[in-house]
């Protein structure tokens, strides 16, 4: 006849249980908690973007030497915050109290003034009766407080804005001038990351185009521009350009593009690329961290 188990056996497998529910609740709440903050980036993310959005319009102007840029979109004032409005209104409210200031209040209705047992409605002998209190005044401060309006920043805005600033203030050559006169007249791989790796550290600025900033398809652009190869500043344009390679024949200096069009780079080798990621992000090498991903090449790098 089989041993009945002992107690302390018992105990054992109870607290093995225990232990086992406790490590999975801590798991599900960092699962949750690595959920939640990545929700979090891609809303801020989001958010950063929509301001750059908003802060270009969709149109370009030129320059005098032909080269285009991005400019700011005019802010639209509502009729109600124009100043010509606002000063016919204060000017208004001004009379209204003014008028009502200097009108005494016992002389709106005689009647009422014989109510209250004023034999007079003059000020003067009012003023000087017996059963007038006196109050002098020697003399009236007046303060004036006025509302401002200030909003915090913190060093993600502050950085952001000062990307912005330097990326208007650029003055140095662009995609197209290096198109006419590239640097580079042999289109290798090596020669291409060489370029490539130059503009790390480069901030993300929405539509931007030159080492003072870039998007993804702007950096893309800007560096085959120097071997002479004018690309559009579009990912979906740039992918009908090349040719489309098979991955285990993608070599560096080809482009890594993104099945929805919504992102490329510069493919480094060993699964790693140069792109230009994010808003708050800078130019960098990191890994393809998307299987959604095919290869494209360009003349005979």
């Amino acid at each position: 006849m089989a041993e009945k188990a002992k107690g302390r056996y018992r105990a054992d497998v109870q607290v093995n249980v225990l232990e086992s529910f406790e490590l999975r609740s801590r798991r599900s709440i960092r699962e949750a908690e690595k959920a939640r903050l990545s929700r979090a980036e891609r809303r801020h993310a989001k958010k950063l973007a929509k301001r750059d959005a908003e802060f270009f319009a969709t149109q370009k102007q030129e320059n005098a030497n032909g080269s285009s840029y991005v400019v700011r979109a005019a802010r639209k004032i509502p009729f109600y915050a124009r100043r010509p409005f606002r000063n016919a209104v204060t000017m208004s409210i001004a009379s209204g109290l003014f008028a009502t200031f200097a009108l005494p209040a016992y002389a709106y209705n005689p009647d009422v003034a014989a109510m209250s047992r004023f034999t007079t409605t003059d000020a003067q002998a009012l003023a000087s009766s017996e059963g007038t209190q006196n109050l002098t005044v020697a003399a009236v401060n007046t303060v004036k407080f006025s509302r401002g309006k200030y909003e915090s920043a913190d060093a993600d805005e502050i950085a952001r804005q000062e990307a912005l600033n330097n990326y208007r203030t650029y003055s140095g050559p662009t995609a197209a001038d290096y198109v006419q006169n590239p640097p580079y007249s042999q289109l290798d791989g090596a020669t291409i990351l060489k370029v490539a790796a130059k503009y790390v550290g480069t901030p993300y600025v929405f539509g931007g185009s030159t080492p003072a900033g870039f998007d993804c398809s702007g950096y893309v652009a800007f560096v085959f521009s120097q071997f002479g190869i004018a690309l559009p500043h579009s990912v979906y344009a740039q992918k009908r350009i090349g040719i489309i390679i098979k991955p285990e024949d993608a070599v560096p200096g080809d482009i890594v593009m993104w099945n929805d069009s919504s992102h490329n780079g510069i493919y480094a080798g060993n699964g790693n690329f140069y792109h230009a990621p994010r808003p708050g992000d800078r130019v960098k090498l990191a890994p393809i961290f998307s299987s959604n991903v095919y290869f494209m090449r360009l003349g005979t790098n």
